[in-house]
């Protein structure tokens, strides 16, 4: 398949679907001449691939992703930056490679580089944390303050997340890496203050991921994953590399984000279960977007297996549970063109989630909403809609959820019920 082809099936010429995005994004996001560029070889910018998938899935009811969209392009679509600049971001100072990211939204690094870093993890030795005796004394109040910080910053970040919690978590940022170098600490104190830095990285690259900033996002991982290193907290490593994973599939490259979650899983194989658990979830969904339902099947059969037989983990995972992984497998059920059983599991995953992650539980409502409209069931996604719209309407901060949206919103203006046109103004009148 390829761009061209699936415009041909559609009877689209490339005017109509630069329309397409622009109803979706808005006016003007792209040139009504840009698609003619991709059919020349070109490739868009962003998120646009995606977007693109996601539009040409809806309109043909089936599982479209960016590989097949771009079979030729969708591997390399990252150019590596130079050596010098990548070296900065995997092995500098903290304080250079946190300014790395002051530039506004920097390219996203190869492929090879992360997976460099990502190898480089799994093969090193255990060391103990470094103890510093220079500078100022690191009092226990001080680390206690900085805990305190990364706790309430996380709570807002899985509230509803925005511009205001990436630039505090990055503030935070630079404030501990400038105590990792001036301050005096014990190896005790050394693994604290580097395991604190490496969530408030994590905090800081989920932020980014939500505004759309990407190679922002990645840097953030890529310093957690630097931080849990110094901080000989293996299992937090193993986390931030499966989220640098994520970032892969949600950028368009699932065949990438598996070589990641399998060298996390390898490196947390004596780890509590609730992380298995949580790092099975993740490699399933990528095995999902390359179309292999059965390595799919028994990832997510681990995953979940994992997760119903402990309740232990760190306090980072404690939103980690058997419904929310069973919700999660949702949208990789929509990928292996299986709505049924998509919205099979969401419903009877959602009522358990409760309160916790108010905007994830909002992104699992878009997913069976998307998955009902794959079935045909205008009215009943417009149902959907209507009453996480109700519920969760301040969580909607995060651009992939007001992207999601307005891609539901299409699909639904396309059936054209009474139902479908009461939803379509709700969401609407929400990104407006």
């Amino acid at each position: 398949m390829s761009l061209r082809a699936y415009l041909d099936r559609l009877g689209w010429s490339p005017e109509r679907l630069a329309k397409e995005i622009n109803r979706v994004s808005g006016p003007g996001a792209i040139s009504s001449k840009a698609p003619y560029a991709w059919l020349r070889g070109s490739y868009p910018r962003g998120n646009t691939p995606r977007l693109v998938a996601e539009i040409l899935g809806c309109h043909l009811g089936e599982n479209v992703t960016v590989e097949k969209v771009w079979p030729d392009k969708w591997r390399h679509v990252v150019p590596p930056l130079p050596c010098a600049k990548a070296a900065v971001v995997t092995q500098g100072p903290l304080a250079e490679a946190l300014r790395d990211v002051e530039c506004g939204n920097p390219p996203l690094l190869a492929d090879a580089t992360v997976l460099t870093v990502a190898v480089d993890w799994a093969g090193e030795e255990r060391a103990r944390p470094r103890s510093q005796a220079s500078g100022v004394e690191l009092t226990p109040e001080v680390l206690d303050l900085v805990g305190t910080r990364v706790v309430e910053l996380r709570r807002l970040q899985d509230d509803r997340s925005g511009p205001i919690v990436l630039d505090w978590a990055h503030h935070d940022l630079r404030w501990i890496s400038g105590l990792t170098g001036g301050c005096a600490y014990d190896s005790a104190q050394a693994a604290e203050l580097h395991r604190h830095l490496a969530e408030l990285a994590e905090i800081a690259g989920w932020s980014a991921i939500d505004l759309g900033r990407h190679g922002c996002a990645q840097r953030y991982f890529l310093l957690a994953l630097r931080a849990t290193t110094a901080a000989g907290a293996r299992e937090l490593g193993a986390h931030a590399l499966s989220c640098l994973g994520y970032l892969a599939s949600w950028t368009g490259d699932p065949q990438g984000a598996l070589r990641l979650h399998r060298i996390a899983r390898h490196g947390a194989s004596d780890s509590p279960r609730r992380l298995r658990a949580l790092l099975a979830c993740r490699e399933a969904r990528a095995h999902a977007m390359l179309g292999r339902r059965s390595a799919f099947e028994q990832a997510m059969d681990e995953a979940v297996t994992l997760a119903g037989t402990d309740s232990t983990g760190p306090t980072w995972l404690t939103w980690v549970s058997h419904a929310t992984l069973v919700a999660k497998a949702g949208k990789s059920w929509i990928d292996l063109d299986q709505p049924d059983r998509a919205e099979q599991e969401l419903l009877h995953s959602l009522p358990e989630l409760g309160s916790h992650k108010p905007r994830n539980q909002l992104l699992h409502t878009i997913t069976l909403a998307e998955a009902r409209i794959r079935q045909g069931n205008a009215e009943g996604a417009a149902d959907v809609v209507l009453a996480g719209l109700d519920q969760f309407a301040p969580h909607l901060g995060a651009s992939r959820v007001r992207e999601r949206l307005a891609v539901v919103r299409k699909a639904l203006a396309d059936r054209g019920t009474p139902a479908s046109r009461t939803a379509c103004a709700a969401i609407t009148t929400i990104l407006a």
